[in-house]
């Protein structure tokens, strides 16, 4: 009866341990995503170590604040160094009989990079000095080996062994301490990496995998990479993991699959021609980060904000003409850039590899140049303060024929003009040829902050001074600030002088009608003041009113017979047209009488 107890309580005991087991391994698979998050860098790698684009990337690895690339091409391996932070090219330095360079690690430990050599020397590790890339020694070790990482934490490299899909645990030494039978996945092994907790392998074909064991050698999970390029390496510094892969273009993406491994992109800021320093800003995607206070200055200028583009493919975040919506754009597609704030907080700004700002700069003080355009007066230059308030000046610009109506504003740095797009009532600053109407400035109008940097052009417009009926016929109205008014005959359809047509000018002295006008209405000409003559360029109207002209003074008419004036008496509402006819018909006798005698 006791051996029975003693054997259930075993069973028991067995059993217990068996479901630890199972809960303890369940946990440790759903701390990984269903899939890898990869997130595009940054390509053609091997472009800027010199080697064209075809040297295939191969071993890689972090010293955590350079990464080491091994491009092999023709039995040659260039080691290449990176920043991580910036992920501009550092040194190269090549490498004769290093085998495929199939996978490379940091000893931290010991501070020299180690070179899985793999085919043809399966059994042979390099040691690298970091800070010259020149090979320290070869290391031949016990086991033919595929793969390679170190970590600190447990003084270990694990090493994938070659022509299988195990592994095993090496001392600091290179000597083994523990083999383990791996996952026969059916993918190509290819590198690996591993941190305090878990090692990873990458393998290639079909979308590459991700194999992620325990140090006790138990196999947790195998993540989808998605992609189908030839997955290469990992490696990691810190929380954040990188690989790169290789198909025509060796591409390096930041990658994460589990809360610890969350992606985070690097902001560096760009003083944009001006002073000082600042530390770039590691930002984890999906969690606000401040942007860093902006410690840049430039003389004459202050800050305006951040101009932000991402490094993977140099596309900057800004609006397309005419688009409501922002977007990643090439700078030529970019009609409006969107600019951040000093100290905004960014979370999801970028999903393709680090962002670099640049700063943006607002001149204190820009131009405010005023011309006549196509009248004529004085131009008149005014410096403004950005921030200030400006009023636009009462000018004496004139255009015979026209009047001012007011200016039109260019900025001269990029030769946009202010107005307004079709359909819209929002003025703005756009391409001339964007512009459906532009924007007019009046004297006592008000603006401020123009022009970044620069001068504005403020450009007299000028409106014609007389008014028409809708079949030309008639003038309906002039409203010109000319002493001399030369009415237009319209193309020789003006006929009439509209009621009101000339009224309250207090600057019109002489006043010139066409030919083929042969109606003054009541009233058309009143209150001119300094009205002194009028000039008939032919025979006087047939149908003139009575009252067509209404004033104090009587100006002195005439009518222009071969190019000379002739006077032919005064026009005022009291005068009877007949009268002044008879006038002129008499005066006509006259000249000729004087003529025939002469």
């Amino acid at each position: 009866m006791k051996r029975i107890f003693r054997f259930l309580i075993c069973v028991a005991l067995c059993l217990t341990v068996l479901c630890a087991n199972i809960v303890v391994g369940n946990a440790a698979s759903d701390e990984f995503f269903s899939k890898v998050d990869m997130l595009f860098i940054d390509s053609h790698l091997e472009g800027y170590v010199g080697l064209g684009n075809t040297a295939p990337v191969q071993g890689a690895c972090t010293d955590g604040k350079y990464a080491y690339f091994g491009f092999v091409s023709g039995g040659v391996c260039t080691l290449a160094k990176f920043d991580v932070n910036t992920w501009e090219y550092v040194a190269k330095e090549q490498i004769i009989n290093m085998g495929h360079s199939n996978d490379m690690t940091y000893n931290s430990d010991k501070g020299y990079l180690v070179v899985a050599n793999n085919a043809p020397y399966y059994d042979v590790v390099t040691l690298i000095d970091p800070d010259t890339l020149a090979p320290i020694k070869d290391v031949q070790i016990k086991e033919d080996i595929y793969a390679i990482a170190y970590n600190a934490k447990h003084k270990c490299y694990v090493v994938g062994l070659s022509g299988t899909y195990d592994f095993a645990i090496l001392d600091s030494d290179f000597k083994v301490k523990e083999k383990f039978t791996g996952v026969k996945t059916g993918y190509t092994r290819q590198g690996c990496d591993c941190d305090d907790d878990y090692i990873y392998f990458v393998q290639s074909g079909g979308n590459n995998i991700l194999v992620v064991y325990d140090y006790d050698g138990k196999h947790i999970k195998d993540i989808p990479m998605a992609s189908s390029d030839e997955v290469e390496n990992l490696f990691h510094v810190g929380k954040t993991f990188y690989t790169s892969l290789f198909y025509y273009g060796n591409k390096l993406y930041r990658v994460g699959f589990n809360n610890a491994s969350k992606i985070a992109y690097n902001v560096s800021y760009d003083s944009s021609g001006g002073e000082g320093e600042m530390k770039p800003t590691t930002v984890t995607y999906g969690e606000s980060t401040p942007l860093a206070k902006n410690a840049f200055t430039k003389d004459g200028y202050f800050f305006a904000g951040w101009q932000a583009q991402r490094t993977c493919d140099g596309k900057y975040i800004g609006f397309e003409n005419g688009a409501s919506d922002y977007e990643w754009l090439d700078s030529s597609d970019v009609y409006n850039y969107v600019l951040y704030d000093d100290e905004e907080p960014v979370s999801e700004t970028v999903r393709f590899g680090n962002l670099k700002l640049y700063a943006q700069w607002i001149a204190e003080r820009y131009e405010v140049n005023y011309n006549s355009g196509e009248g004529v007066g004085e131009p008149l230059s005014l410096s403004a303060e950005y921030h200030e308030e400006q009023t636009v000046p009462e000018l004496d610009y004139a255009r015979e024929g026209y009047i001012l109506d007011g200016y039109t504003a260019q900025r001269d740095y990029d030769g946009r003009v202010y107005g307004y797009r079709k359909g819209s009532d929002k003025a703005e600053w756009l391409s001339p040829e964007d512009v459906h109407e532009r924007y007019l400035f009046r004297a006592g109008d008000t603006f401020s902050a123009m022009t970044v940097e620069g001068a504005v052009d403020m450009t007299a417009q000028y409106k014609f001074a007389y008014t028409f009926g809708e079949d030309g016929s008639t003038l309906v109205e002039y409203v010109g600030v000319d002493e001399k008014v030369n009415i237009p005959s319209n193309d020789g359809e003006l006929k009439t002088l509209a009621e009101g047509a000339i009224k309250d000018n207090e600057i019109m002295k002489d006043l010139y009608i066409p030919a083929g006008v042969n109606s003054m209405q009541k009233q058309s000409i009143s209150n001119c003041p300094k009205l002194r003559n009028i000039f008939f360029e032919g025979n006087l109207p047939d149908e003139i009113d009575g009252e067509c002209y209404v004033g104090q003074e009587a100006p002195v008419v005439y009518e222009i017979r071969g190019g000379q004036p002739f006077c032919v008496g005064f026009l005022t509402g009291r005068i009877s047209v007949p009268l002044l006819r008879l006038h002129a018909e008499n005066l006509e006798k006259d000249f000729q009488t004087k003529f025939n005698e002469n």
